[in-house]
């Protein structure tokens, strides 16, 4: 079959239609479903799984799927064995296939694309992510198909040109002029193809980032190498909703404020991008104090429903870099590479702040705001490691407050929770940055206190349930009865040399303080043995 023809066929299918063939090769069916539940409700996504790589080839060139989407690990063949099989294929020689993986090295990575993978994700992907990336290749794919049609449509023509009797002049000027559009879309192309390569590396970074401080960062310093811009800024709407702040920014005169409302960008109050090229446009946002003489766009971040803040870039007053073949002025190009670089930051910045929101969750008690049990434990695993290495000592509180069913009992268990969260508070506020100060459990607090000896643990814990003792908490208008704490100590040397021992030995102090009459601290006798610093 001519291949031309193919090509032909496969671009008018694509166009002709919204649906987006992806073709899903993985051995786990588990896989499979989640994935197809991932964009069983985005309309225009036809996906098609096969859990057999060679069968995976008979269906490729069958369907000629617009995005192959390749299971890196699978017990029949090596990933990289496949994707060369894809590669040999004339139907997929040049379809994009982005690898699944679990695996997160340069190396493996490195294998992927060396042999001729054109993207690489971590399963089971982020929806929103999978979904851009197979909607990028697939227009990739599609402006590939109907590359190979416009240079069909050039051979037809000169074929057309030569059996015609049409005269040497008339076809020499008409091949010239084809060749002068075909010039001026390759140009064109190239230029959004490498615009399109260092926004997919800007995203790949931020993507590494750890926390959105980092991602601020890593854009107000990586931004002014892929827009044509001499100044700009990154603004970020606070949690409060009422002020946009510059958490980055580039270049000596950036014309924006630091800190404004969010009513005075117009692209945040019409939810688009804003293009201002004239000085003196009336239009011009009042957040952009001085004239910029090149003109400016704000774009409007937005993710998963939210608005996150706005980009602006000042454009180059000087004259255009651009082809003089091409229609696009200066701004116009700047404000395309804007748009599609504001469309990747967001979506980077909302997954680091999702991703700061689920580690929060994961480590910290959600009524007092204190470290969790499990933060605890992991915390006195480490803690215990470092005072070996360092031969420092190590204590652990364990604190119960006095009569708390009763308490409940006779204000209520909203009450109850005011209590608690006042307790975190206080003990937050008196111990050391270094120490690690977690609920337990119910109305069980646990503390962990760096180099302190069994007496100075004694004295802070005294301190502790003197300041407790002060406290005055207030509920409904009501101010609730007195409040004392007792308290159990353990520590390294001397109670044990494990969490597990430490806090129950903790645990047995603890007993005995509330056996013994409560509102008391019980020191374990094998840690208050150990007297000042240890002997090596």
């Amino acid at each position: 079959m001519d291949t031309s023809v193919s090509a032909a066929t496969e671009a008018s299918a694509l166009s002709a239609t919204y649906s987006t063939m992806v073709l899903l090769v993985d051995d786990q069916a588990m896989v499979a479903e989640a994935l197809r539940r991932l964009v069983s409700d985005i309309p225009g996504i036809d996906l098609h799984y096969c859990a057999e790589p060679i069968e995976a080839i008979r269906i490729a060139n069958e369907l000629k799927p617009a995005v192959i989407l390749q299971d890196w690990v699978m017990p029949s063949i090596d990933g990289l064995d496949l994707l060369r099989l894809f590669r040999a294929n004339p139907s997929t020689a040049e379809t994009p296939i982005i690898i699944l993986s679990s695996e997160e090295n340069p190396e493996t990575k490195s294998r992927a694309f060396s042999g001729g993978a054109n993207d690489y994700l971590i399963k089971i992907p982020d929806k929103v992510e999978l979904l851009a990336r197979i909607k990028y290749h697939a227009k990739a794919n599609l402006s590939r198909l109907q590359r190979d049609e416009a240079f069909r449509t050039l051979r037809e023509s000169q074929q057309k040109l030569s059996e015609s009797n049409l005269t040497l002049i008339a076809l020499n000027k008409r091949l010239e002029d084809t060749h002068k559009q075909l010039h001026t879309a390759l140009e064109q192309s190239e230029q959004r193809a490498r615009e399109a390569v260092r926004l997919t590396q800007l995203m790949d970074v931020l993507q590494s980032c750890q926390n959105l401080q980092e991602g601020y960062a890593v854009v107000g310093t990586t931004l002014p190498g892929i827009l044509p811009s001499r100044a700009g800024a990154l603004c970020i709407t606070t949690a409060s909703r009422d002020l946009v702040e510059a958490v980055a920014s580039w270049g000596t005169d950036c014309a924006s404020e630091k800190t404004f409302l969010p009513d005075s960008c117009w692209a945040l109050r019409r939810g688009r991008i804003h293009v201002v090229s004239d000085p003196a446009s009336p239009l011009r946002c009042s957040h952009v104090k001085d004239a910029t003489m090149g003109g400016y766009i704000c774009v409007p971040l937005a993710a998963q429903g939210e608005t996150l803040g706005v980009l602006y870039v000042q454009a180059s007053p000087e004259p255009s870099t651009a082809s003089s073949k091409s229609s696009e002025t200066a701004i116009d190009i700047l404000g395309r590479e804007a748009l599609s670089a504001g469309e990747r930051i967001s979506l980077a910045l909302a997954n680091l702040s999702l991703r700061e929101v689920l580690r929060t969750q994961s480590i910290r008690d959600p009524l007092t705001g204190l470290f969790n049990r499990r933060y605890m434990e992991e915390s006195l695993h480490r803690e215990l490691r470092r005072a070996v290495r360092q031969n420092e000592q190590v204590a652990v509180f364990m604190i119960d407050i006095d009569y708390f069913k009763q308490f409940n009992d006779t204000f209520g268990h909203l009450a109850g929770d005011t209590l608690l969260r006042e307790l975190g508070t206080s003990l937050s506020q008196h111990t050391r940055g270094q120490d690690v100060v977690c609920r337990f459990g119910g109305e069980e607090f646990a503390i962990i206190l760096t180099s302190a000896s069994s007496e100075a643990a004694h004295t802070r814990a005294q301190r502790l349930c003197e300041e407790v003792r002060k406290l005055t908490v207030v509920f409904r208008g009501q101010t609730l009865g007195r409040i004392t704490l007792s308290v159990g100590i353990a520590g390294y040397p001397g109670s044990g040399n494990d969490a597990e021992e430490l806090l129950r030995k903790a645990d047995e102090a603890l007993y005995r303080a509330k056996t013994e009459g409560r509102d008391r601290i019980v020191v374990d006798e094998q840690f208050a043995a150990v007297k000042g610093e240890i002997r090596r």
